[in-house]
């Protein structure tokens, strides 16, 4: 019995471990390919395509009974749904599965890639109706993927659980969207008689958190309720700023479509209301629709930048903000229509009234690459307070005057990426009310902010540009940026002068500065061409210059000169001119030349420059063949008669030295011929921003000047040389003084200040004797003052050429004479002061006192006598042994209040005035003629033009003296 039973244990031990072995290793060796077909007919008919099993099947029954079948696929049935798994295991219940009955107890998909245009009715159907051999069974993915429309989950890592075959059911896990991990869990109750379950989910990601909850059909593929979201970071979600947010929203969903309506959403401060939907399928949507009364929109300025790339689907924005702050300013009416997709941005309307008034709006596409996003499209902006609009970007440019960038009006392109910004102005672009067309560009992207500008200007006045703050060549700012300029102008105005077609190419990059071209098709009837460069900032240099200036017509240059003067003499400018200069770096310096021919004359210059133009050294010289023709080219009259014929030669050695306030110039030996002057000059000037200052020595051999017209009504300068002081000494051998009066070794200093000349001192010699005075001329002050003393100057000839005229002596004369006026007319009709004169071995012009002496002595009839008395009295002339008289001057009248003439002949006294505004005189003339007896005293009246005045003798006791003479008898 013993023996039976250990036989019995031992058989039925060696079945169940053969058993046990068969359970393990026959399911592996066994053939499931006829299984294969069956399988696949199944999974079509419950789904309505094709699946197909391309795998091995596999079914092991230790530990646990699991059917692992690999390279499982589904078709698309053209609903757009497919899907695929690298494998799918089953695991089964054993006591079950070895009564022919499987149950499930859990199904795990590895690495599912499913992908839906929609929702499939077979899939509907199935959630509505889910198998009865899942019930109880918890369903697992493992590192899978599912495609929605457009939507792209990915690390879809998923655990979904059932309580019975109808629910309720739990779902949680985790996914990838966009490269955001989120968690998500979801409850989905047993559903009603009416098919409605109720749905709790959660979604949470970086610190955000969705949740909704609500009523939902056909297994969660339909859905009715309410949805919130809340987080402390807005980033950590989507690109925007680091904000808090929370929103909240009314929600239904069925099929592959959502509705949102009721959305209420604050971010930050600022709080939002709209409406959203979201489409899935072939063709994925979602449509945003927001409104705000206010948007702070600075901070979403730099997150902005990754909304392009980020929407895993087509997006439709629609954003409306009454009032939206940005940079410091307020943005009013701002309303944007864009579409996110596809990595771009398509902006069908953008428009904002920004500050100042301005009107803009905007329409184009925004796409991304490596750089960052980039807009490309048109712009319409109507700024009519420009300076407001600047002031709100960052204020306006100092260089700017106060009369410019006052309205702008673009139409055109605009292209805009990381920094850079170009426009293609179009017609209707206008700059304070001028046309402009061509691009304008700035770049940040560099070193230094980069400005390149092409443009077309109907007209371009550069005083207002040009009236602000230039910086100067050596400012460090001007290498703080580069430029690229291309400006072709129409019309610019300079003054009196009108440049037209004007063209202009130049560039500056990293403080180097390059005018390529400067051309000007007509200014002042000539050509001009130009092209220099050189460097700016600390160490500014020219390094090279080409200039070229050419006309037809010399008199299109009078506007160019500074004199006004020259305007009279325009008929006298003839024939051609042309002006070439041209500079080369040599070394660290410069060398220049410089040719300039006009009306027979012909500049020539040459010179050095060290690197900073701070100190210039060269040779000028000037040549025409007629000086005296010149000048009266130059608006004087003909200086022939004072200056002489003769040519112009002006040579000079001179040196420029930039100083702390300006440039100091020096002259040396520069020698100066003019008709016939010869003269030598040296000295300083200072140019300062604030002054101008000269001291300067004149030598000349011969110095003649023009005489004085006092009877000219043209008016005198406001101000002599205004801004200068200057300080001259001169010195001449012979100074001619309107051709007649030849002052000779003249020693004089002169001084400039406040726009009034002063003659400090001034010494020559005049016929043997000297010549001393001082005069101070201030045309500010409408006031001459004139102190003079001649000493012991032989007079060889008529002073004046009047009637009553002074014919020659030795003179001593005291002057201290007083005008205010603003001609030389006026100054003379307020002359006041006193004259004293003294004459020795002189002549007076305008009667003969011998000749009148001789005739009453004559023994002639008194009829012959009184007419030769008569012709005595008015011509002839009277040499005298002295003269003295004292003059008075008031307001242009000189009187003669004692005044005495001895001559051996007899004496004379004149009393009377001259009125030096008219050239008139009314004289009174006592002569008292000596003889060998006593002669009668004669009065003689001169009155009229002082020329040739009307003179009326009173001859009756000369008559009466001849009749009693004769009535004698003869001895």
């Amino acid at each position: 019995m013993g023996l039976i039973l250990r036989s019995t244990a031992w058989a039925l031990a060696f079945l169940a471990a053969a058993a046990v072995l068969a359970l393990w290793l026959v399911p592996r060796h066994l053939d499931w390919t006829e299984y294969r077909a069956e399988l696949q007919r199944i999974g079509a008919a419950r789904l309505g395509r094709e699946v197909r099993i391309d795998g091995a099947f596999a079914l092991e029954m230790l530990p646990q009974p699991r059917l692992t079948a690999r390279g499982v696929s589904i078709g698309d049935a053209g609903d757009g749904f497919r899907g695929a798994a690298q494998e799918i295991r089953l695991g089964l219940a054993l006591w079950p599965l070895l009564g022919g009955r499987i149950v499930v107890t859990d199904l795990t998909l590895v690495a599912p890639r499913l992908s839906l245009a929609g929702l499939p009715a077979p899939l509907r159907e199935m959630a509505g109706r889910p198998a009865p051999l899942l019930a109880g069974a918890e369903i697992r993915l493992v590192d899978g993927e599912i495609t929605l429309g457009g939507v792209r989950l990915s690390g879809v890592r998923a655990r979904l659980t059932a309580g019975a075959a109808h629910g309720p059911y739990m779902a949680e896990g985790r996914f990838d969207i966009a490269a955001t991990p989120v968690d998500f869990s979801l409850a989905l109750g047993q559903p009603g008689f009416d098919g409605a379950a109720a749905l709790e989910a959660t979604l949470a990601t970086r610190g955000a958190r969705l949740a909704a909850s609500g009523v939902a059909w056909h297994g969660g593929f339909a859905f009715a309720g309410t949805v919130r979201a809340e987080g402390s970071d807005l980033s950590a979600l989507l690109p925007g700023p680091a904000l808090p947010f929370r929103a909240e929203a009314r929600l239904s969903t069925e099929g592959g479509a959502a509705t949102a309506d009721q959305v209420q959403l604050e971010i930050g401060g600022s709080r939002l209301t709209g409406a959203a939907s979201l489409r899935l399928g072939a063709n994925p949507r979602a449509d945003i629709a927001l409104a705000a009364v206010r948007l702070d929109l600075d901070p979403w300025i730099v997150p902005a930048r990754g909304l392009i790339a980020s929407p895993p689907l087509p997006v439709g924005l629609d954003l409306s903000v009454e009032a939206a702050s940005l940079f410091g300013g307020t943005l009013r009416a701002l309303r944007v229509a864009a579409v996110v997709a596809d990595g771009q941005v398509a902006v069908n309307e953008a428009t904002a009234l920004l500050p100042g008034g301005a009107e803009l709006a905007l329409a184009g596409s925004v796409s991304g690459d490596d750089r960052g996003a980039r807009f490309d499209g048109l712009v319409e902006l109507d700024a009519p307070d420009l300076r407001g609009l600047l002031a709100w970007l960052g204020g306006v440019p100092g260089w700017a005057g106060p009369e410019v960038l006052r309205a702008l009006r673009v139409s055109g392109g605009l292209v805009a990426e990381p920094g850079q910004v170009r426009i293609e102005a179009a017609e209707g672009t206008a700059l304070d009310g001028v046309a402009v067309t061509g691009t304008l560009g700035l770049s940040t992207a560099g070193a230094r902010p980069a400005l390149t500008a092409a443009l077309k200007l109907d007209r371009l006045d550069p005083a207002p540009w040009l009236a602000g703050r230039l910086p100067a060549p050596e400012s460090a700012a001007l290498a703080a940026f580069d430029l690229a300029l291309r400006l072709e102008i129409g019309v610019v105005p300079m003054a009196a002068l009108t440049a037209r077609e004007v063209t202009l190419e130049g560039s500056l990059e990293a403080g180097r500065a390059t005018l390529r071209r400067l051309a000007i098709a007509d200014i002042a009837g000539g050509r001009l061409g130009a092209s220099a460069a050189g460097t700016l900032g600390p160490g500014a240099r020219l390094t090279g210059l080409e200039l070229s200036f050419a006309g037809t017509d010399v008199a299109g240059l009078v506007p160019i000169v500074p004199w006004r003067v020259v305007a009279a003499a325009r008929p006298l400018w003839l024939g051609g001119y042309t002006l070439r200069a041209s500079a080369r770096a040599e070394g660290e310096g410069l060398a220049f030349t410089a040719v300039a021919e006009a009306m027979d004359a012909r500049v020539e210059a040459t010179g050095t420059a060290d690197r900073g133009l701070d100190t210039v050294a060269g040779r000028i010289a000037l040549r025409h063949p007629g000086a005296p023709r010149l000048l009266q080219a130059l608006g004087l009259d003909d200086p022939t008669p004072w200056l002489g014929e003769g040519a112009l030669t002006l040579v000079a050695e001179t040196t420029t030295q930039r100083t702390e306030r300006g440039r100091r110039i020096t002259l040396r030996a520069s020698e100066l011929g003019l008709g016939r002057m010869r003269a030598q000059l040296s000295g300083e000037i200072a140019l300062d921003a604030e002054a101008r200052r000269a001291a300067l020595t004149v030598e000349a051999e011969r110095l003649p000047l023009p005489g004085l017209d006092l009877y000219s009504a043209a008016l005198l300068p406001p101000a002599i040389l205004p801004g200068w002081t200057a300080a001259v000494v001169l010195r001449a051998g012979e100074m001619p003084v309107g051709g007649t009066a030849v002052l000779s070794r003249v020693d004089a200093a002169l001084d400039l200040a406040d726009g009034a000349l002063a003659v400090t001192r001034f010494a020559a010699t005049l016929g043997g004797g000297r010549v001393q005075g001082t005069l101070r001329l201030d045309p500010v002050n409408r006031s001459l003052v004139v102190e003079a003393a001649v000493a012991d100057a032989v007079l060889a000839g008529p002073l004046t050429g009047l009637a009553y005229d002074l014919g020659g002596g030795r003179v001593r004369a005291e002057a201290r004479l007083r005008a205010a006026g603003t001609s030389p007319l006026t100054l003379l009709a307020s002359l006041a002061g006193e004259v004293r004169l003294a004459v020795t071995e002189g002549v007076m012009v305008g009667f003969d006192l011998a000749q009148v002496a001789e005739v009453l002595q004559s023994p002639v009839p008194p009829e012959q006598a009184l007419a030769a008395l008569r012709a005595a009295l008015t011509e002839g002339a009277t040499g005298f042994d002295r003269l003295e008289a004292r003059i008075a001057v008031n307001e242009g009248i000189a009187t003669l209040g004692q005044s005495q003439l001895a001559a051996q002949a007899g004496t004379a006294q004149i009393l009377g005035e001259v009125d030096l505004r008219g050239g008139t005189l009314d004289l009174g003339v006592t002569l008292a003629p000596l003889g060998a007896e006593p002669l009668p005293r004669i009065e003689l009246r001169a009155t009229g033009s002082w020329q040739a005045p009307l003179r009326v003798p009173e001859t009756a006791g000369a008559a009466r003296f001849l009749a009693e003479r004769a009535a004698q008898p003869r001895r």
